[in-house]
């Protein structure tokens, strides 16, 4: 069957754990300071030398981080365990924070443009927290230009979820984006999570000195992803409007489209903004599980552009 858009990321590291293991890594975020053996095996009322196979397991699997205190007197110095945060963007914690940040934008603001800002708005932050946390102290994530800017981004959306395939034809980098970290809140609300997408690439590719207004997103624009386009000038970043984003199958596509993502290909865009939108969202919830009649509220404008 024909479909449209992105499939969801990759289970996380968290959802392989084994229930009990889960118990332990939980009780790491939930404490968000150093703690021994003794102190999970106490909390969690379990045998210090099982718990001590979670955390090295925890610690093996990038998910958790063992450092040694200070020797007291003699004997071995004991080992104390934290959460490794920069392990998954793709962790339950960033998908309920996503939710929060999408509920909190779409009741406080009306449909329509000055909602659409503030989403990118929140992606250009998000982007920069990703920033801050790849480079080295003081330093740049990568070298100046298109070129390497987007090689720069591409390795931030694998980390992120979105399994990103590049390719560059004519001076315009494409990312072919067939993951999404979110795909249930992307149906739900595409005008907003599709405009954070946007505004976190771009706030990225501008630490590489790329133009915002070269960077433009089709959201659920072919069977099996999302197309995110870096173009060498700003005339060439013909895709969306005056916001930089179309939401929707991309103009020619039809039935005949090869199998991928989880979306029917539906008719070319040739609809009103808002009747775009909710023809994606509603294909969308037929098939991941979102709410139709959540999904049919998205008014998004199929054509947008900075």
């Amino acid at each position: 069957m024909n479909k449209l858009g992105p499939r969801p990321a990759r289970a996380d590291a968290r959802s392989q754990l084994s229930a009990p293991r889960r118990a332990v890594l939980d009780l790491l975020v939930e404490q968000q300071e150093p703690m021994t053996v003794s102190q999970v095996a106490t909390t969690l009322a379990q045998h210090p030398n099982t718990v001590r196979e979670h955390l090295e397991a925890l610690a093996r699997a990038g998910l958790a981080r063992r450092d040694q205190l200070a020797p007291v007197g003699r004997g071995r110095p004991a080992s104390v365990y934290t959460y490794a945060p920069e392990a998954s963007f793709t962790s339950p914690e960033y998908a309920v924070l996503a939710k929060v940040i999408v509920s909190y934008l779409a009741h406080t603001l009306p449909d329509g443009p000055l909602l659409r800002h503030h989403a990118r708005e929140a992606g250009r932050h998000w982007g920069r927290t990703i920033l801050e946390r790849a480079e080295p102290a003081g330093g740049r994530t990568g070298g100046r230009g298109a070129g390497a800017a987007v090689a720069g981004l591409r390795r931030m959306l694998e980390k992120v979820g979105f399994a990103p395939e590049t390719t560059k034809d004519h001076g315009t980098y494409t990312l072919r984006l067939p993951r999404c970290p979110v795909l249930e809140l992307a149906a739900e609300r595409p005008d907003v999570v599709c405009n954070a997408h946007l505004g976190m690439a771009r706030e990225i590719l501008a630490a590489g000195d790329v133009d915002p207004g070269h960077v433009t997103l089709e959201a659920f624009a072919e069977p099996g992803g999302c197309l995110l386009h870096v173009a060498a000038r700003r005339d060439a970043a013909t895709v969306g409007d005056d916001e930089g984003l179309r939401i929707g199958p991309r103009p020619g596509l039809g039935a005949g489209a090869p199998a991928g993502g989880p979306v029917d290909a539906v008719a070319p865009v040739t609809a009103p903004a808002d009747v775009a939108a909710r023809q994606v969202g509603a294909e969308v919830a037929s098939r991941g599980g979102a709410r139709a009649d959540t999904a049919a509220s998205a008014a998004a404008p199929a054509l947008e552009r900075p």
